[in-house]
């Protein structure tokens, strides 16, 4: 009879987390997947741009928050410069709404909380949120290098 009852409840618990797998949800406006109980975001952005004295930085910028108000919203970015080290560094984000003409851009600071000058921002538009582009410490765009500054949006599983 115990053997019914473990058997039974296994099958129950299988087809829960089957059904809990199919039923996530998405959210491509926002570029997120949506993931553990529909309450945290995970944004994960990737790309090389320039350096001044080395091949390339490879960046690896990864986002996740929560949807409630209040929720710590975090980041983990990991910078390999090319024939170089490795350097990685966490902290807290936010975001701001709107970025020279397009109301609707989001603009994403790094280490919010901490003084101006160790914070770094991106931003990506409205009409492409899948390229995250790198802003300089002033919030602009990097313009006049003639470089691209831009990192794409992972696909998400």
């Amino acid at each position: 009879m115990k053997k019914l009852f473990y058997l039974t409840s296994i099958g129950i618990l299988v087809g829960l987390l089957m059904v809990s797998c199919k039923n996530k949800k998405e959210n491509s406006a926002e570029n997120a997947q949506l993931i553990e109980n529909d309450s945290i975001w995970v944004t994960e952005y990737e790309g090389t741009i320039p350096c001044a004295d080395c091949p390339g930085i490879k960046t690896n910028l990864k986002l996740s928050w929560t949807k409630e108000n209040g929720g710590d919203n975090t980041y983990t970015l990991s910078e390999e410069y090319i024939d170089r080290g490795n350097f990685t560094s966490t902290g807290k984000f936010n975001t701001e709404k709107g970025f020279e003409d397009d109301n609707d851009a989001t603009v994403v600071i790094l280490d919010w909380d901490k003084p101006q000058d160790e914070q770094r921002y991106y931003v990506w538009f409205s009409n492409n949120p899948k390229l995250l582009h790198v802003l300089n410490p002033q919030k602009e765009l990097n313009k006049n290098s003639g470089m691209d500054y831009i990192l794409e949006l992972l696909p998400q599983e």
